[in-house]
């Protein structure tokens, strides 16, 4: 932990406050870098972006994660092997994934041939602003959803089956029982979910990279790609390790805020 997350966060912290080009020596400028990002709209528009993306992406894997654990929670036929086939995309590289779902997007390609027989017309899914960032999120929801359902899926294994059982004798209906007694049982496991969904999905880096890199425009430039094109193509580490430490406060901020609803009921108490 020391070594491979507390001290780089200290050293980038240090870096922060310097003009540091990797090519020279680093300089004090002291908050020269945060004075900086105030007056950079480039950086807001990405955490704009980055927001959106966040949002829909945690309520879909969420919705989708949640409904696909409750199925296989049913012990239906060879849900075991359902569970490996859902959790498989989760297996592979992410870099690997973004590759295969970028040629799934090409024009003339699988996604185009299956709008066509749908009768829909031909969608830019990459080339357009108003496509490319949620053609991303589906990449990514496909690569993660089986994960989080797996993790949801434990959550309600622990649920006793006599609590469920009454609440069916007293007469509740299924969806009496799912929101009466399910959900706020799962409610824990729901909250850690979401937790490493939201952290998982601003540190999304290789999808933007690699099947849009940050374009149409700005339009798929979340903060993690603006952060390394400063870092690492225009070489200028302090200002992108100051936009870095920008974005671990605001994670640190929804991570309190999660925790926070985790260990605290409705009524106040812990």
């Amino acid at each position: 932990m020391i070594v491979f997350l507390v001290g780089p966060m200290i050293v980038a912290l240090g870096i922060s406050f310097t003009k540091y080009t990797i090519l020279q020596p680093p300089t004090f400028n002291g908050i020269a870098n945060y004075v900086r990002i105030l007056r950079f709209p480039s950086f807001g528009n990405s955490l704009l972006i980055t927001g959106k993306y966040v949002f829909v992406r945690v309520a879909v894997v969420l919705l989708i994660g949640l409904l696909t654990s409750l199925v296989l929670n049913q012990r239906i036929p060879f849900y075991k092997t359902f569970q490996s086939i859902y959790f498989l995309p989760y297996v592979f590289p992410l870099a690997v994934t973004s590759v295969v779902w970028k040629v799934i997007f090409r024009p003339y390609s699988l996604m185009d041939q299956l709008t066509t027989l749908l009768a829909i017309r031909p969608v830019p899914w990459l080339s357009s602003g108003g496509y490319a960032l949620w053609s991303i999120a589906i990449a990514t929801v496909w690569s993660g959803v089986g994960y989080y359902a797996i993790l949801l899926l434990s959550g309600l294994q622990t649920i006793s089956d006599e609590v469920v059982e009454a609440a069916f004798v007293d007469g509740a209906n299924w969806w009496q029982r799912l929101l009466k007694i399910i959900l706020p049982l799962l409610r824990p496991t729901l909250l850690y979910v979401t937790i490493v969904a939201v952290i998982g999905s601003i540190q999304g880096f290789a999808p933007f990279l690699i099947m849009t890199d940050g374009g149409p425009g700005e339009s798929t430039r979340v903060v993690g790609l603006l952060i390394y094109q400063h870092g690492f193509i225009q070489l200028s580490m302090g200002f992108a390790s100051a936009m870095s430490m920008i974005v671990l406060l605001i994670i640190l901020a929804l991570t309190v805020f999660q925790m926070r609803l985790l260990h605290y009921g409705g009524d106040g108490k812990q």
